[in-house]
């Protein structure tokens, strides 16, 4: 991918004065994290980040549940759960009491945003079936998210105070396609498990890299990198968040819609073991008679069948979420 350095695009205006060559040479195609220190206003240049002014005007325009984050919801729920959703007017008490705020879609409510998003998203030559959305994270008094990696991008804009960050290289997993949380271990989900290496980092990241945004910092985080963050003074941040496909989805996406042409592979499935025998050999007979039929037919998918799958969106959290978000959201008009 190449991206031509022009002071009129999305991405030079997102990580002025840093050369947008350089960063997909060097930053995006290996994924590597990169943070840029400069002014507030210089991201003024990019249409409705000017409105994110203040955890008050954030809980004036913002319709919907808040989620909140941290040591605060450990101790209110007896270790059940560190995060669970209130609703605005709640909001305001979990911050002081030192949970992170987590404002999910703010796009929503902040539809100036949208004007260049999709843009941005072109211009990394992302599929068109990408989720992108906003989120505006609030923090004080400790508040913060405990290590975890993410399976999405964030291009993360700081507005207010100083939050700590924690970053580490991931020695795990590679390319992850699921978010996951430190505090999980030793569990680790069963796909997951499929392609991790090695043990588990420490609690606290020890041999992180240390990164303090400042207002007017810039945070490139790829997905898959260890992080934590904290914050001992009021913080406010917008992330843009890209949830993009594999090309294993794109991939599995063609093997469905082929198989969706077939009878037997609309039919419902059943749970082998509580069949007879005789029922059990028939089922097989007849499923590896099919597969004998349609395996051959997978060898002619050809990497244009699966580029034109790019349009259809993959992420079911994130359509089911704006779904589910816009619907809360009209109930408050």
């Amino acid at each position: 991918m190449s991206t031509i350095d022009k002071k009129d695009t999305v991405l030079s205006k997102v990580l002025n004065p840093f050369s947008s060559d350089i960063f997909i040479r060097e930053h995006w195609a290996p994924s590597k994290h990169l943070v840029i220190h400069g002014n507030v206003e210089r991201f003024h240049q990019l249409p409705g980040i000017s409105n994110v002014q203040s955890l008050d005007n954030i809980i004036d325009l913002y319709k919907g549940p808040v989620m909140v984050v941290g040591n605060a919801v450990i101790e209110e729920t007896g270790g059940i759960a560190d995060r669970f959703l209130v609703s605005t007017e709640e909001a305001k008490d979990w911050y002081e009491r030192g949970a992170a705020l987590e404002f999910d879609f703010s796009d929503m409510f902040l539809p100036q945003l949208h004007s260049w998003m999709d843009s941005l998203r072109k211009e990394l030559s992302l599929p068109s079936g990408s989720g992108i959305k906003a989120i505006v994270y609030a923090a004080k008094n400790g508040g913060g998210f405990k290590a975890h990696f993410d399976a999405y991008t964030n291009f993360i804009f700081h507005l207010q105070g100083t939050k700590t960050w924690k970053l580490l290289a991931n020695e795990n997993v590679t390319n992850p396609i699921q978010h996951y949380d430190l505090a999980e271990k030793p569990y680790i989900p069963d796909e997951l498990a499929t392609y991790w290496k090695g043990e588990h980092p420490q609690t606290d990241l020890p041999g992180a890299d240390i990164v303090n945004l400042l207002p007017g910092s810039f945070l490139y985080l790829p997905r898959g990198i260890w992080h934590s963050t904290s914050s001992t003074e009021e913080t406010l941040s917008l992330n843009i968040t890209f949830s993009h496909p594999a090309w294993l989805e794109l991939l599995l996406a063609e093997i469905r819609s082929r198989l969706t042409q077939h009878d037997t592979w609309r039919e419902l499935a059943c749970d082998i073991n509580l069949l007879s025998p005789e029922e059990q050999e028939s089922l097989k007979s007849k499923l590896n008679q099919e597969l004998n039929q349609v395996l051959p037919g997978f060898s002619s998918i050809s990497a244009e069948d699966i580029f034109k799958r790019h349009t259809e969106e993959f992420d079911i959290y994130h359509v089911t979420q704006a779904v589910f978000r816009q619907l809360l959201a009209t109930r408050e008009l």
